[in-house]
């Protein structure tokens, strides 16, 4: 073989080489262009195109990033907007008189516990009565301090901060309207009710007690409680990682306790006077603060509450509440709102004595030469403030009061015999003859006999002398008549002791929320944080509570949404369904309150709505600018497509074209395997 002959079979060789080393690239070109669907990866393989290519793409990813933005914002609006909407419809229910009636309803009252029914028995009549806040009554009956004896200071207590006292004397004092006596209950808030009473007894210390409540109010009181939680937990709801409601502070849950006030309560020392030895003890908090009165002490309730309160308010550390007394009555009122305290109170009362007196008996028989005598006896020893002893001559019989029934059996006899008449002397232990030194049986007989000695008329009697002991002795003031020979008996006698139940209570209750501190709350304003906010307490002030959230949704265009639990609109809802709450526990003030309630809940409704609308405006706008990008994400879309996009058929048909052609130059390469350099240079 010549020399050019192989220089030409070699060169054809290295063709070879070079045309299947270029069929691969194309090869892997088309097949990457099928893979991508693009004509290129390469930015230079699009020559002039180039820039308009990298404006497009620019513009894509500014597009896409708006509509990341309005995706992670929307969803929040949306939670939003339902939230707003479940708020309108609670609003909505309590504008409805169904929800919110026109009246409190009906007062229910207990029958009246009387401790001690033989000295003090009392009703209640609730026509008669004008009934204003659901309570617990304590009446206690003591000896009057400035009547006459048989006299009775009855006080009646509601447990609220509410006293009243007025002097009883069953046998003088004329009921108000011919049948009960009006109690006109003063102080605290069931101020202005009055109690109408009727004492079937009272001779005696005693207490006896009664609740009023107003079932209807008290429905309303639980639907607005609840109805306030709900609101609550909506402001408090969630999206995510934060607090819809919370502004920017994103992890702080943002509503505590919407029914918050001061706590304001009050224990209430029912009765009237103390005895020495008498235990009054008050715990708050856990802590304890008793009193146990000495003789050397005044004996009121006063000094008692004093001297509790006193030790309340030097406690160490300090409690965080303000303690005042008045009347008997220890108000503790806290400081902040939402702070709770515990309260409880007892008491224990000095042993009393249990007297009694003996069945009268007589030990002389009337006869025509003597008179008649019966004697019975006070038993025991000492006695106690508001002991009531008393004791009963009856001339004649009262089965036949005017004697007729004799004269018909006797008809012999003449007809000159007394009617029935009896005559009833009666001394009660006041705390001013206890003082005194009456502190014995026998000196209460010689109250009684001077009790008797003073009667006017005088029945046909005589009693021993003062000084006589415990022991008391009756005496005619005539002998047998001989005319009446069948007449075994000049008097009879009767006596009894009523043990008085001086017994003081202690009653402890919460005061309802009321609307004084409700009425005229002024708005907070940024930064400052109403009552309910979570930082109220530690903070007062927090402009983060109040700023929104911001997104950027179009080229120079940033939409502030959300909506802060500390809004007017919500603060106006708050102090509505509180008025709510307040009008239902304050029944006798329900058409001042409830009138309120519902033009509070007017404002409310229009407030929501709007900052509703707010809402709803933001969510329209969102998905209107989120459907712009969208549409132009699209048409920047298509133009991309017409500069690096491919023709998929002709792609495919280019690529199999060469794929065959490689084909073909693999076999050629296979037949050129011999091809050496020793071939070559041969």
């Amino acid at each position: 073989m010549s020399s050019i002959t192989g220089v030409s079979s070699y060169s054809q060789y290295l063709s070879l080489v070079r045309n299947l080393s270029g069929g691969q690239n194309s090869i892997n070109q088309l097949s990457e262009q099928l893979t991508t669907g693009k004509k290129s990866v390469d930015l230079n393989a699009y020559g002039p195109d180039v820039q308009k290519l990298l404006d497009l793409r620019a513009e894509m990813a500014k597009r896409n990033n708006y509509v990341q933005n309005i995706d992670t914002a929307a969803p929040r609006v949306a939670a939003t907007d339902k939230v707003l909407t479940s708020l309108e419809k609670t609003i909505s229910e309590w504008t409805s008189s169904s929800t919110m009636p026109f009246n409190p309803g009906p007062a229910s009252v207990t029958s009246v516990s009387n401790a001690n029914a033989d000295g003090m028995k009392t009703t209640i009549d609730a026509t008669k009565s004008k009934l204003t806040i659901g309570a617990r009554y304590t009446v206690t009956a003591v000896p009057s301090q400035t009547g006459s004896n048989g006299t009775f200071d009855v006080t009646v207590t509601d447990g609220l901060g509410g006293k009243t006292t007025r002097a009883i004397n069953l046998g003088t004092t004329p009921p108000n309207d011919g049948k009960g006596y009006n109690f006109n209950i003063a102080g605290g808030p069931g101020e202005g009710a009055m109690l109408n009473l009727s004492f079937d007894t009272l001779k005696a210390s005693a207490s006896s007690t009664f609740s009023v409540s107003f079932p209807q109010a008290d429905q309303v009181k639980d639907r607005a409680e609840g109805a306030m939680r709900d609101i609550q937990a909506l402001l408090n709801q969630r999206f995510g990682d934060r607090y819809l409601f919370s502004g920017s502070r994103y992890g702080t849950e943002p509503v505590t306790d919407l029914m918050a006030t001061k706590q304001t309560s009050k224990v209430t020392l029912n009765g009237a006077v103390v005895n020495a030895d008498d235990y009054f003890e008050v715990t708050v908090n856990g802590k304890t603060f008793g009193k146990q009165v000495l003789s050397t002490d005044p004996k009121t309730l006063t000094f008692v509450a004093g001297a509790l309160t006193s030790q309340i308010n030097a406690a160490s550390p300090t409690l965080p509440m303000t303690v005042s007394t008045a009347n008997g009555i220890i108000t503790l009122v806290g400081n902040d709102p939402g702070q709770k305290f515990d309260v409880s109170a007892r008491v224990t009362n000095a042993a009393t004595v249990e007297n009694s007196i003996s069945t009268p008996t007589t030990t002389q028989a009337p006869t025509t030469s003597q008179p008649q005598i019966d004697r019975f006896t006070l038993n025991g020893n000492t006695v106690d403030i508001g002991d009531t002893f008393e004791f009963t001559v009856a001339v004649g019989d009262p089965d036949d009061p005017f004697n007729q029934n004799y004269y018909t059996k006797y008809p012999n006899e003449p007809r000159d015999l007394p009617p029935y008449q009896a005559y009833t002397t009666r001394y009660t232990v006041t705390d001013t003859d206890f003082s005194g030194g009456v502190t014995t049986v026998a000196q209460v007989a010689d109250k009684l006999r001077q009790q008797f000695g003073n009667m006017n008329p005088k029945p046909p009697v005589t009693i021993d002398a003062l000084g006589s002991g415990r022991g008391i002795a009756l005496t005619s003031t005539a002998n047998a008549d001989p005319n009446h020979p069948n007449k075994t008996s000049l008097f009879t006698t009767s006596a009894k002791v009523t043990n008085g139940s001086l017994e003081n209570t202690v009653s402890v209750a919460t005061l309802p929320p009321e609307a004084d501190d409700l009425t005229d709350v002024p708005y907070k304003d940024p930064p400052e944080l109403p009552f309910y906010d979570s930082e109220y307490l530690t903070k007062g002030t927090n402009s983060e509570a109040y700023r929104k959230s911001q997104v950027t949704i179009d080229d120079n265009r940033n939409l502030t949404y959300g909506v802060s639990s500390d809004d007017k609109a919500f603060q106006t809802l708050v102090q509505a369904m509180r008025m709510v709450r307040t009008a239902a526990s304050n029944p006798g003030k329900w058409d001042e309150y409830s009138t309120k309630a519902r033009e509070l809940l007017t404002q409310a409704n229009d407030q929501v709505r709007s900052v509703h609308a707010k809402v709803a405006s933001d969510g329209a706008t969102l998905e209107d600018t989120k459907t712009a990008h969208t549409d132009t994400i699209a048409t920047v879309t298509d133009r991309v497509a017409k500069i690096e996009g491919i023709d998929q058929t002709e792609v495919a048909a280019r690529l199999s074209s060469s794929m065959n052609t490689l084909q073909a130059s693999y076999t050629v390469a296979g037949q050129t395997k011999k091809l050496s350099l020793l071939n070559y240079l041969a």
